[in-house]
């Protein structure tokens, strides 16, 4: 039973090992998304103040 019991022990820490690198992973994604979007956030924010001051530009020069 000895082989059994090892095997049991190992399986077992098999799936703790597994469940650690899922919640790691879990982590890692959370924050590549949250970067992600913080930096599709300043790219719209820039598109949108680039559009802006090209426009008060437009109009300075039409003044």
């Amino acid at each position: 039973m000895g082989f059994l019991d090892d095997a049991k022990k190992k399986l077992g820490e098999a799936v703790e090992n597994a469940k650690d690198f899922a919640g790691d992973a879990t982590e890692n994604i959370k924050s590549f998304a949250s970067d992600a979007q913080e930096k599709i956030g300043e790219k719209i924010d820039e598109f949108k103040h680039g559009e802006d001051g090209e426009e008060s530009e437009e109009a300075e020069d039409e003044a």
